[in-house]
């Protein structure tokens, strides 16, 4: 089975003994290992193998790398860990038992010797008392630290067995704890319900157990699979014959008559909800019937805030326009009002207005946004104070938003919500429930700009079901008018091709098309725009104010391509993260809401120091935090010089730049294009292909979402 390294990089199948740790992530499952082969020739390993000690015998599946600092390293995907053997690797193993320690393990094999594991497995706390320095006090700890380490290892082995990658396995063991063994045998599937563990994971595992393909656990946890990646997408359910379908093409079509029975058997367990054709997992079906329920509540409500002096501004810095004042006033009269528009059309100057109002009356307003970017924008154009939404909710880890119907939002005659395309139903939710009986709340957002990220498209759905005061506001002020980012937009929005300036006319020129036939091309050419040439020219720092953003992470001009280039092109000296792929300098942006240190899904910022020994990373993010960050938690960190316009939704820099293929094709909409543009503060460069443009321009996004809140709402 060995391989030798002077291989060419490619899988590889090895079986290794660890000769020592170089380094262990305390808070994690990372490790890197020195370990032999059969030849003993050394090898470097990584990995999720933090379970694994000096002397264990492994066996390891994965692939080559070249550490651009620490050389060649085998990165391990799967490991199948051998009982330890011979004394040296007995006592290793059994030092790390609490309170046994080397003189204990010493003690234990050499009066048991290689069967000493067995012998004490079959009475862990008489043997454990044999140790010296073991008496009744330390006893019990000992017992716990050995039930837990063979229940691991144990666990680990089981996994490997049946083909899960390592990775998988941490987070498996680490999540159902002591009794995984038994969890994982009797409910295979119960993994499922693990971040980062697919449906395709979980049913191979239960197959290899003997688990039928039509078990009604296996059915079971398809149909709740289907529907959750389902919510990835967007939807708040789907309809009968669509789940079905797609739990067909993963299973095989012959599943769908049994697919189908599922979806009764659990409704009548209360797992899911039927209504007609309609298919909602239980807990989102409540949910979004809740945010309906806030939504007709505030709709139902007599107006709670009294004015003496609501005079509309007829001079001084700012003089609203008709539609802008329209959007103020209906904040007055009712207790829940949308103001809508695109870039350039005043919203910010309305908001100003509003908070100005409301100051002068002595009347209280809180401000906030989905985004600690967005929200420290808000209080920049307003001059009040803003913050996210999850603080405005005292958002606790572990215990969740302390705000809610009991304990509303306090001090707030009105609350403004900006950016409020961004907010999925279960934030709305959150968010609607903790206003309190006397407040006034707008939303403020774009409804053409692209989706939230999470279920439901509140903001749309609100708009379209007739039912909510809506100011739309349509003209573009006369300096607005100078952009050529705020024309371009709008140009976009009509599915028209954004236009340069002519010669001699009064514009600002901060957009520009730069056309390339050709894929590399294109990724040459916003390599070269984003890392030198945009940041010579307007002063910029081109790891802080310089965004790419592409339509799709894979492929020649995908994001993860762009961020392998433009690390080595603006960070190639940093310092690597013991632990991570990171380095100091880098550029990341966070996948995941990660509510314990309040870094939220699409935030970006600069890896800034190592605490190596509290083993922590500081990140700087592009609100003008400083976040210290545990390695573990550092694991939905990607490279973040080149993201998703998906992820960019709510947040701007300074300059943008946007690339454009024709590999893009499938995800080329009107919107996407919209709202990377409008993502620009100073300049936006789009580069690429012109018959991309055109596909973009040409196709609204019409992929429709599944959800109720426009018919709840509605109905009276």
């Amino acid at each position: 089975m060995a391989v030798s390294l002077l291989a060419a990089d490619a899988a590889a199948e090895l079986e290794l003994e660890v000769q020592g740790v170089r380094y262990r992530s305390p808070e994690g499952d990372f490790a890197v290992l020195d370990a032999s082969d059969a030849d003993g020739e050394e090898v470097v390993v990584t990995g999720a193998l933090g379970h694994l000690r000096e002397g264990d015998r492994v066996a390891v599946w994965g692939a080559w790398r070249e550490h651009p600092r620490h050389g060649r390293q085998l990165r391990a995907a799967r490991v199948v860990v051998a009982e330890p053997s011979g004394r040296h690797a007995l006592t290793a193993y059994l030092s790390t038992i609490k309170h046994v320690g080397p003189r204990g393990a010493d003690y234990l094999v050499a009066r048991h010797g290689e069967a000493v594991l067995g012998v004490i497995d079959e009475a862990p706390r008489r043997r454990l008392l044999e140790v010296p320095g073991i008496g009744r006090a330390r006893i019990d700890a000992a017992v716990e630290s050995w039930t837990h380490e063979r229940g691991s290892r144990a666990t680990r082995l089981f996994l490997a067995e049946h083909g899960v990658e390592a990775a998988a396995a941490a987070r498996i063991e680490r999540a159902l704890g002591d009794e995984s063994l038994i969890l994982l045998r009797t409910d295979p599937y119960r993994i499922t319900e693990l971040d980062g563990i697919g449906f395709a994971t979980a049913d191979a595992l239960a197959r290899a157990l003997g688990v039928a393909p039509d078990a009604p656990e296996r059915l079971d946890a398809l149909a709740l699979h289907v529907l959750g990646e389902a919510e990835l997408d967007g939807h708040c359910h789907l309809p009968r014959t669509e789940l079905v379908r797609r739990g067909g093409a993963l299973v095989g079509d012959d599943a769908r008559p049994l697919l189908d029975a599922a979806l009764d058997r659990l409704a009548a367990r209360g797992r899911l909800v039927l209504d007609g054709d309609r298919v909602a997992e239980a807990g989102m079906h409540a949910c979004e019937q809740r945010l309906a329920d806030h939504v007709r509540r505030l709709l139902e409500a007599d107006p709670a805030l009294s004015l003496r002096r609501v005079r509309r501004p007829r001079s001084g810095a700012f003089v609203p326009s008709d539609d802008q004042w329209r959007g103020v006033t209906a904040v007055l009269d009712g207790r829940l009002s949308i103001l809508t528009g695109g870039p350039g059309t005043g919203k910010s100057s309305a908001m100003r207005t509003l908070v100005d109002l409301l100051g002068a009356n002595r009347r209280s307003v809180r401000l906030c946004a989905p985004t600690g970017k967005a929200a420290r924008r808000l209080a920049a154009a307003t001059g009040a104070e803003a913050t996210t939404i999850h603080r405005l909710l005292e958002w606790v880890p572990g215990e969740g938003f302390t705000r809610d119907a009991e304990h509303p939002i306090a001090g707030a005659d009105v609350l403004i919500v900006d950016e409020a395309s961004m907010l999925g139903v279960r934030l709305a939710e959150a968010l609607l429930a903790a206003v309190g009986p006397r407040t006034h709340v707008l939303l403020v957002g774009d409804a053409d700009q692209l989706a939230p990220v999470g279920p439901g498209r509140v903001l749309e759905d609100l708009v379209a079901s007739g039912r909510v005061p809506v100011t739309a506001l349509t003209e573009i002020f006369r300096q607005a008018a100078r952009s050529l980012i705020v024309r371009a937009a709008h140009a976009i929005n009509h599915g028209e091709a954004p236009t340069g300036a002519a010669a001699g006319t009064d514009v600002e020129r901060d957009f520009f098309f730069v056309r390339r036939d050709a894929p590399s091309a294109t990724f040459d050419e916003v390599v070269s725009v984003a890392a030198t040439r945009l940041p010579r020219h307007y002063g910029l720092d081109a790891r802080v104010d310089v965004q790419v953003l592409a339509p799709m992470r894979k492929g020649p001009v995908g994001i993860d391509a762009f961020n392998e280039r433009l690390r080595a092109e603006l960070n190639p000296d940093g310092e690597p993260v013991a632990g991570t792929p990171l380095r100091i300098g880098d550029r990341v942006i966070q996948t995941r809401n990660d509510y314990e240190h309040e870094l939220m899904n699409g935030e970006v910022g600069l890896v800034v120091h190592h605490d190596g020994e509290r083993d922590r990373l500081l990140l700087s993010t592009d609100d003008a935090r400083q976040v210290a960050l545990p390695i573990a938690a550092t694991q939905t960190l990607r490279l973040g010089y080149a993201i998703s316009i998906h992820k960019a939704q709510g947040s701007q820099a300074p300059a943008v730049v946007v690339a454009l293929a024709r590999a893009h094709a499938v995800m080329l909409t009107r919107n996407l294009l919209y709202t990377a543009v409008t993502r620009a503060e100073r300049v936006c460069v789009v580069v690429g292909e012109p018959s991309a443009l055109s596909l973009a321009l040409g196709r609204r996004d019409s992929r429709r979402r599944h959800t109720r809140l426009v018919e709840l709402v509605s109905s009276r």
